[in-house]
């Protein structure tokens, strides 16, 4: 049997643990911006640069801890599919990322943060960056040095690593699919 028939077609959703912690986390960095901004302590050694800081601390942090309670309230189902044909991020787009399109998958570590990054076809990669908000974020992690499509396994069930190994592992199994050939289990542990 090829490794290609034996991989279960996966849904990944969100961890209602984990997104419950960045929660309390940008409520509490939202209110500590807001603490300053606002001069609630009564605090005289604020200069207008810290209170600018702290505005857009409130706006930004506010922002993040918004969109974490819309994702607690309104996430049911899966979020992120992967199946011997490819991946979906229905963050991202709708559209199924085949896996003869991706060239490679990398790891991408940023402060601490594990993010997968797919290395996709030139004009593959424009698709995903389509729109104005898309397309700077694209830019921004093309920056910093995440050059693909990414998907981020925060707030997931799944941590990074793993979903790094599992896109790895129907990858390999995708291209051998594609090619007609047969992977035995023990070439894929290799």
């Amino acid at each position: 049997m090829s490794v290609d028939q034996t991989l279960p077609n996966l849904s990944i959703g969100y961890s209602q643990g984990r997104l419950l912690k960045f929660f309390g986390i940008g409520l509490l960095a939202t209110l500590m911006c807001t603490a300053v901004a606002f001069n609630w302590y009564r605090g005289k050694d604020i200069n207008a640069f810290q209170m600018t800081a702290c505005y857009v601390g409130v706006a930004l942090f506010g922002f993040a801890t918004c969109k974490t309670l819309w994702m607690l309230i309104s996430s049911r189902g899966p979020v992120v599919f992967i199946s011997r044909v490819g991946i979906r991020d229905t963050r991202i787009a709708d559209e199924t990322i085949a896996w003869q399109s991706v060239r490679d998958i990398l790891i991408w570590q940023y402060r601490g943060q594990k993010i997968v990054v797919l290395k996709v076809d030139h004009l593959l990669a424009q698709r995903f960056a389509g729109g104005l908000l898309k397309g700077l974020l694209s830019l921004m992690n093309k920056a910093l040095g995440a050059d693909g499509v990414v998907v981020n396994a925060g707030g997931l069930t799944m941590d990074s690593q793993t979903l790094f190994d599992t896109c790895r592992q129907y990858w390999t199994a995708g291209r051998f699919a594609y090619s007609g050939r047969s992977v035995s289990e023990p070439e894929r542990i290799n």
